[in-house]
């Protein structure tokens, strides 16, 4: 994991590389996704592609993917891309536009990769519950599993770990059963 050394807020560019992120004050270079990483986006995003839009059922979420996402003004502000994001629409009425979104999100999911794993499961997943990110998602593709968690005032919650062959209804998208077999299935 290399870092630039340390940039003031006010000299961060508007429209960063897009394999960059702003953490903690650092310009992080975000890891190339596997082939893996990439399948397990589209399936993930197929997931929650029936809660798009106001005229969906069950509905209700604005969702993107790679999505640039500002947390915090500055000299605090950090800028995450998510592997997937939602704003829930009763929060946020008009669909997020532009190539960063100030808006912060209900739900976040991180496909972890060897190289930002650690970045996921501490600094961001603190910049997410600081945020009060409601749900947020860990899909780790080595050991198969989906970690969700819900924000608590002390701290992420883990409502459940799930791998392959278990199917669960999982927060925020609980309407819907996800096969984690199908999510996980390279064959």
């Amino acid at each position: 994991m290399s870092t630039s050394p340390q940039i003031a807020g006010d000299e961060f560019p508007d429209e960063l590389p897009k394999q960059y992120e702003i953490v903690c004050g650092n310009l992080m270079r975000k890891a190339v996704p596997t082939y893996r990483h990439g399948v397990l986006q589209l399936r993930l995003g197929s997931f929650v592609l029936p809660f798009y839009g106001k005229r969906s059922a069950p509905g209700g979420w604005w969702t993107s993917t790679e999505c640039e996402i500002e947390l915090f003004a500055k000299p605090d502000a950090q800028r995450y891309q998510p592997d997937l994001v939602g704003w829930k629409i009763d929060i946020v009425p008009k669909e997020p536009r532009g190539a960063q979104v100030g808006t912060w999100p209900q739900w976040v999911c991180e496909i972890l990769s060897p190289s930002t794993a650690d970045r996921d499961k501490g600094v961001k997943l603190n910049a997410y519950h600081r945020a009060h990110v409601d749900h947020y998602w860990l899909v780790d593709p080595d050991k198969q599993t989906l970690t969700v968690l819900a924000w608590a005032a002390a701290g992420y919650q883990t409502l459940l770990t799930a791998g392959p062959g278990d199917c669960v209804r999982a927060d925020p998208f609980s309407e819907r059963e996800l096969d984690l077999g199908w999510l996980f299935d390279f064959e």
